[in-house]
């Protein structure tokens, strides 16, 4: 969703917002002083029951009073018995009342069918709370399926299994009138674009969002992110103690992604699996330079890595396009000053990070804390050349 195609949609939110008998402008709603925090759960898909007793934890965990100067949303689309049935995705606060009882309170419905794995969807949710929840502070979890920065497509199951590759991008659901055999996801440009104000953080619960390009992509609609370079185990972040951690006088991501790391430490076999960091945007520019430096120097040896050597946080053939930054970096002929450049520069953007030193069935032994597409891959090249990081860094040529 490009410019052009926002402002119309700008102009649909806002007769919807005027006139649709489907949502109530809350009246009046003075301008929160506290934090603002949203839950967008896509999972009209397999995770379903996942992102439902995820919510559930979110309300039985920190729920701001109805006059507290934090607010709590929740935007949910979830599968019932089966994905042939249509389901109306709705917006609703969570508060407590006088009497301390926790009330979910519906502000937004959607007609039944829409896709929350939209860009159109998201800027319509965020232009809700952007208008009617005017703060100074926004955060938002995002949870779904996702592949990082791969391309999205609209296809078919069978279509899939031929090219061996997972175009499920962000928030891949499914469709309603055809079941699992049609999937729905974002671009990652897509997705930064249907973001209509600034957000302190976005929190990825999701697969594959740790990277340099998802960082850098959202570098200029956020102030900070916490993503997984590797996958996400299915019951994701701990929401029992989500709002203690969000829902702060300052949102304390560092505590959060903390709690995360020392959960799946705590666990057992495969289930003691996990990456977790934590991104300032705001340094990622010299980042860039930096790279841009080092790949204009070192193009011959850019072009020869063999991406067999470096440390892939993919397990299966589709998911072998996301390699430690730092690790690629460490695989070139660098100088002293170049390694001092770019080691400082990323320590400068990396707030936190830490792993398990496992994903199911692959050893993380190196891990910087994002991820990056490697050279001599050359399946996604093309698209690959579309992003701001290639953009800026020429990485791809």
């Amino acid at each position: 969703m490009r410019i052009a195609v926002k402002i119309l949609f700008a102009t649909a939110i806002a007769c919807i917002l005027a006139f649709s008998n489907s949502c109530r402008k809350i009246e009046s709603e003075p301008v929160v002083k506290g934090q603002v925090l949203l839950y967008y759960a896509a999972g009209f898909n397999d995770l379903s029951s996942y992102l439902e007793k995820d919510i559930e934890e979110l309300c039985n965990g920190y729920v701001p009073d109805r006059n507290s100067r934090n607010v709590l949303l929740i935007f949910q689309n979830l599968a019932k018995e089966n994905y042939s049935e249509a389901v109306s995705p709705e917006l609703f606060r969570v508060y407590r009342d006088s009497n301390g009882r926790v009330i979910k309170e519906t502000v937004f419905s959607f007609s039944p069918g829409t896709v929350a794995a939209s860009a159109s969807t998201l800027f319509a949710t965020l232009s809700y709370i952007r208008y009617n929840y005017p703060s100074e502070s926004y955060g938002m979890i995002f949870s779904s399926h996702a592949t990082g920065w791969l391309p999205a497509s609209n296809t078919t199951s069978r279509a899939l299994s031929e090219t061996h590759t997972s175009p499920s991008s962000i928030g891949n659901e499914y469709s309603p009138e055809t079941g699992t055999s049609v999937q729905y996801e974002m671009d990652l440009a897509d997705f930064a674009d249907a973001i209509p104000m600034h957000l302190d953080y976005i929190l990825f619960d999701a697969c594959f969002m740790g990277g340099i390009e998802v960082a850098y992509q959202l570098k200029d609609v956020c102030d900070r992110i916490v993503f997984s370079s590797a996958e996400v185990i299915a019951d994701g972040f701990d929401y029992r103690t989500m709002t203690s951690y969000l829902l702060k006088s300052a949102p304390d991501l560092y505590g959060e992604c903390k709690s995360y790391y020392e959960h799946y430490m705590s666990l057992s076999g495969q289930y003691k699996s996990a990456t977790v960091s934590l991104v300032d945007c705001s340094r990622l520019d010299n980042l860039a330079s930096v790279c841009k430096e080092i790949f204009t120097r070192h193009r011959e040896e850019l072009d020869m890595l063999n991406p067999s050597d470096i440390q892939c946080f993919g397990r299966i053939n589709k998911h072998m396009y996301f390699y430690d930054m730092k690790d690629i970096m460490d695989h070139m002929e660098l100088s002293s000053d170049e390694k001092e450049a770019f080691d400082t520069a990323l320590d400068d953007c990396i707030l936190y990070a830490a792993t398990t030193g496992q994903m199911i069935n692959i050893k993380i032994d190196r891990f910087c804390g994002m991820s990056s597409y490697c050279t001599n891959k050359y399946t996604y090249d093309d698209f690959y050349r579309t992003l701001a990081w290639n953009k800026a860094t020429g990485m791809i040529q």
